[in-house]
């Protein structure tokens, strides 16, 4: 990473200030909610879990993958000891506030409302406290570990404040954190919007979600600004085929085996970037609603028909997890008729949800097209 990075990431998000603000709005409308009444009340209680340790140590983590696989699609033999024990303590963390949340969801009584906020609460405050996940000295993997725990923490917490009625707010503690680790991606991920910069990809993507996910959390319109520019390079990225009737992402693709896996990955933070636009004052175009449904057809084939797509032909591709199709929970939302998203969803017998990298299960967001999509 450049030693340039942090101060061209602060003279853009300065720049970014600048421009005419719009009022932030989260893309998950705060929903009445009968089981939290007064605001702060959940902070009264104890949570009986104790957060992890609060890890402040350095991101010098492994790939997964063998970098000696030009596709990027063989996994390594062993990962390091270390790579590996933070990596645990990471997704510990992270899976104790997706499940705080999404026991708050599944609560039927107030005391197990407030105390599944308290317990979210008081997680959030250990580790922001301890300033957590901030270290400098990180690789490659552990930059993309950082931009994806970011995306988990905040959308899990985007997703639990409209279900809680906004009753669920960050104290100032966890604001600072949150804002400081959202800068910290920018200056991380900034370099890589250089026009000349060949490898913008799914990791740019989730980087723009993450950020924006924290800018609709925290109110900050420039997080929301240079998100959005993340959204904007992937449309100029979209390629469309020799038959006209599906889009793709040149990169995922080049993934060989894995490419339906991470057409899929990737589309997760696209469509919910371009929801984000949507809800704030950056509509798509009608060429880029249309390029959106054209990678949607490529995508749901990849997993459907991967025989019938050009690209892939000659690539056996791997399954993919079902919880890297959540993304038609919003898309379908949104386009209710596109036929290939129906028809994956189908035979996923709607069995999408649940990833934790975005907050674990969104149906409840969706409620219209919950009932819609199971009561046909």
């Amino acid at each position: 990473m450049s030693l340039s990075a942090k101060p061209l990431a602060a003279l853009l998000l300065i720049g970014l200030a600048q421009l005419p603000a719009h009022a932030t709005t989260s893309i998950w409308a705060a929903q009445p909610n009968k089981l939290v009444g007064q605001a702060a009340d959940y902070r009264q209680l104890s949570c009986p879990k104790k957060a992890p340790a609060a890890y402040t140590g350095h991101l010098q983590l492994q790939s997964k993958y063998d970098q000696s696989d030009s596709s990027k699609s063989t996994l390594r033999a062993k990962q390091s000891k270390e790579t590996t024990q933070i990596g645990k303590q990471i997704k510990r963390y992270i899976g104790g506030l997706v499940s705080a949340s999404n026991q708050f969801q599944r609560a039927k009584k107030p005391q197990q409302a407030r105390l599944a906020l308290a317990c979210l609460d008081q997680w959030l405050t250990a580790w922001a406290t301890a300033g957590a996940l901030h270290s400098k000295d990180a690789s490659n993997t552990g930059v993309a570990s950082r931009k994806w725990a970011l995306a988990a923490i905040s959308s899990t917490l985007l997703k639990t404040q409209a279900l809680s009625n906004r009753a669920w707010q960050p104290s100032p503690v966890q604001r600072s954190w949150l804002e400081q680790l959202g800068e910290q991606v920018i200056a991380e991920y900034q370099p890589r919007h250089q026009p000349g910069f060949k490898f913008f990809n799914n990791h740019d993507y989730w980087a723009g979600w993450a950020v924006a996910a924290t800018g609709m959390l925290l109110g900050r319109d420039d997080f929301m600004a240079w998100a959005d520019s993340n959204l904007r390079r992937a449309f100029r990225q979209m390629t469309l085929s020799t038959s006209g009737d599906y889009a793709y992402l040149p990169l995922e693709v080049a993934r060989s085996q894995l490419a339906a896996d991470y057409s899929n990955y990737a589309m997760v933070p696209l469509v919910l970037l371009a929801e984000a636009a949507q809800f704030n004052g950056r509509p798509l175009s009608a060429e880029e609603s249309r390029k959106l449904q054209l990678l949607a057809n490529f995508t749901a084939r990849a997993v459907l028909q991967p025989q019938t797509l050009e690209e892939l032909q000659g690539k056996t591709q791997k399954a993919v997890g079902a919880h890297k199709m959540s993304w038609l929970i919003p898309y379908l939302n949104r386009y209710p008729e596109h036929v290939w998203a129906r028809k994956l969803y189908a035979v996923q017998d709607g069995e999408v949800d649940n990833y934790g990298q975005i907050g674990g299960h969104l149906k409840p967001l969706y409620s219209h097209f919950q009932s819609s999509r199971e009561n046909p």
